[in-house]
């Protein structure tokens, strides 16, 4: 078993050291030391107590971004929306704390549940556009994602702030310690990350041993197929969009829960929008998933690599831009496992056939 597993992982490590390569050449293309990139990058991400907090507090959202993502895949549908759906899930769980003042280890409970069933509602209107009226569930999760965003902004200045137990920046709610997820020792970082690895194990446990499970892997196999088997391909894309929408609201409350994300060692909700800025964990989470081949258990792992290179980003300060470009290339080769796979098969000729 551990040769089939470390067999498997040879196209990953291949890419790996295939993008490694390029990045480098095109680094000192443009007169930059790699070495030092590189070695600054992990060094960083790694061996300082503020990298090693950045790695955590970047995977369980990569984690749980990626589980968004790749759940409705496997029953056919794409949820590009898990952006917006975690906004929405951080800003009904930023709204519960400022308006529902509850005992302190019940507060982030609630907050959570709000955020998941938020979450699950706004993916579950695309998820109906596409299984009834054949709106396509990238085009509406797209769409979705800025309306969202601009929702959240518009709560945030004229609800939140507003109400905001503590004096606020423009762009910022700062939450109560009460309402303040369990912070791990040593680390600034709450539990959510022992969280999202047990979401990761449940997800693979879901979709390979229950009857639920086994309906959306039908019928990511086609509606025919599904249909066959005595299974509603419309219903079951629906509350696999569902799933993943609240997953991705888990996502979101995590994020405003937790101390280390951006606010140091208090939690707050952010909101990145109203800076000018659009972007961030929903679309790094499918790209952990897409290296991970839509595999619960093995996005666990890509998101170990894609947060530390977002952590280590910090460190590398010779030259911002390059580091952005150089990450973009090893996740372009990690992403593409099959020209690893070309490459390790047809080593023995001259050319790819």
């Amino acid at each position: 078993m551990l040769t089939g597993v470390l067999k498997s992982a040879v196209p990953s490590l291949v890419a790996l050291a295939l993008g490694l390569l390029v990045a480098s050449a095109v680094m000192l293309a443009f007169g930059e030391d790699p070495v030092g990139i590189f070695s600054a990058l992990f060094r960083g991400a790694l061996t300082t107590q503020f990298g090693q907090s950045s790695v955590l507090n970047y995977m369980y959202s990569y984690i749980l971004l990626a589980l968004a993502f790749l759940l409705p895949g496997k029953a056919g549908i794409w949820n590009i929306g898990g952006q917006g759906q975690a906004i929405l899930g951080g800003v009904a769980a930023a709204l519960l704390v400022e308006f529902v003042a509850l005992p302190p280890v019940v507060w982030p409970l609630a907050a959570i549940v709000v955020a998941i069933l938020t979450g699950a509602a706004w993916a579950a209107i695309c998820g109906l556009l596409e299984a009834y009226r054949n709106a396509s569930a990238i085009v509406t999760t797209i769409m979705t994602n800025f309306i969202a965003a601009n929702l959240a902004t518009f709560i945030l200045y004229y609800v939140l702030i507003p109400k905001a137990h503590v004096p606020s920046f423009y762009n910022e709610v700062d939450f109560p310690a009460g309402a303040t997820l369990l912070t791990l020792p040593y680390f600034t970082t709450s539990i959510m990350i022992i969280v999202a690895v047990l979401v990761a194990v449940g997800t693979a446990f879901f979709l390979s041993r229950t009857t639920l499970g086994y309906k959306i892997r039908a019928t990511g196999l086609g509606s025919r197929p599904a249909e066959s088997k005595g299974i509603n391909p419309r219903t079951t894309k629906v509350i696999a969009m569902i799933i993943g929408g609240g997953i991705a609201g888990l996502a979101g409350a995590g994020a405003v829960m937790s101390v280390g994300h951006g606010c140091g060692t208090v939690a707050c909700y952010q909101d990145g929008f109203a800076s000018g800025w659009f972007g961030g964990f929903g679309f790094a989470g499918i790209a952990v998933a897409l290296v991970a081949v839509n595999d619960p258990l093995a996005s666990i792992f890509s998101a170990v690599f894609f947060s530390i290179l977002a952590a280590g980003m910090p460190f590398a300060y010779q030259n911002i831009y390059i580091v952005w470009a150089m990450q973009g290339i090893i996740i372009i080769f990690m992403a593409a496992p099959e020209l690893s796979r070309m490459i390790l098969t047809q080593r023995g000729k001259r050319k790819w056939t």
